[in-house]
């Protein structure tokens, strides 16, 4: 019997690596569906985790790695497995022990960010730039083109100063937030997989525990102290010209936004329900809130209301 398991997990394993090239092929030579390719490319490495243990998806990673660097080029397999291939392992082993939604993609984000490390220090080592300073640099010629357009379309001195001052800004702001840009990467990317790689185990009549409805969201209360440290760090920084603390506290106060941002849909999605809005009112409150600065302040505040008096009963009593 144990034999027999081995031989199917062989063939599976085998298979399941197969598509993971089939996967790598298509997102570097297909350039519409190709980025979306490579992102869910850990599915068939989590699928075999999850029937037959993280030890067999380790193994079809380093075989669909091998493979990729002699059918295409070993700095793609490089991109691919590094980047990619830790997710599928973690993801899958998440599943195979229930580990509860949460926790699976608080350890799949984990591993993503560990990958991301590693692909950046990788692609340093062996090609000798960074990727971070070569996307500012790109950045950067894009605003210059942009501002040359717009001073060949006859626009005055003036206006394209103060536009240029404003690109700088942004692009400044890009550089400063990064730290958070690539957490939120990690948190997008891996619950993209943990969405595809579920609905593709409950199509072989596996059952995997998923997030609750929007409207039963419920994030921790420490957002709120969070929240106002940032602004605090932010503050502090600006008047002392503390470079780094303002830098860790706009990263600091970006993530609390975000995860107060939700906490607020929540709240609004409970209450559409509760009074039985219809789509269409949802959708032009939603657009009011996501298009002025205002309303979504309001649904910030509404969040950190909905946090201190449990609004919605969601917690359990002390």
């Amino acid at each position: 019997m144990q034999q027999q398991n081995r031989v199917k997990a062989m063939v599976e394993g085998g298979v399941l690596a197969a598509i993971a090239i089939i996967f790598a092929m298509i997102s570097a030579y297909l350039p519409l569906i190709g980025p979306f390719i490579n992102l869910i490319w850990p599915v068939p490495i989590i699928l075999l985790g999850v029937r037959h243990g993280y030890q067999w998806s380790i193994m079809a990673t380093a075989v669909a790695g091998i493979l990729i660097a002699v059918l295409m080029h070993p700095l793609h397999a490089l991109a691919v497995v590094v980047g990619f291939g830790l997710i599928g392992i973690t993801l899958g082993h998440a599943f195979r022990h229930k580990f509860s939604p949460v926790k699976t993609l608080a350890w799949g984000a984990a591993a993503s960010l560990v990958s991301k490390a590693a692909s950046l220090a990788i692609t340093m080592a062996v090609v000798g730039v960074n990727p971070l300073n070569m996307q500012g640099d790109v950045m950067v010629k894009a605003a210059e083109q942009a501002i040359s357009f717009y001073r060949s379309m006859g626009m005055q001195e003036e206006d394209l100063a103060k536009m240029s001052e404003t690109m700088k800004m942004a692009l400044e702001l890009m550089q400063v937030i990064l730290p958070i840009g690539f957490v939120g990467a990690a948190v997008v990317d891996t619950y993209l997989n943990f969405w595809v790689a579920r609905a593709v185990l409950r199509r072989m009549g596996q059952y995997i525990e998923g997030f609750p409805p929007l409207k039963e969201w419920n994030l921790p209360r420490a957002t709120i102290y969070v929240y106002i440290t940032a602004m605090a760090a932010v503050y502090l920084g600006k008047s002392q010209d503390i470079i780094l603390l303002y830098n860790i506290g706009i990263n600091m106060y970006i993530a609390a936004t975000l995860i107060l941002g939700l906490q607020g849909l929540a709240l609004f999605y409970f209450v559409a329900e509760k009074y039985n809005l219809s789509k269409f009112v949802r959708a032009i409150i939603l657009v009011l809130v996501f298009g002025n600065g205002f309303m979504t302040q309001v649904l910030i505040f509404e969040a950190i209301y909905d946090m201190i008096t449990d609004y919605r009963r969601l917690r359990a009593p002390r």
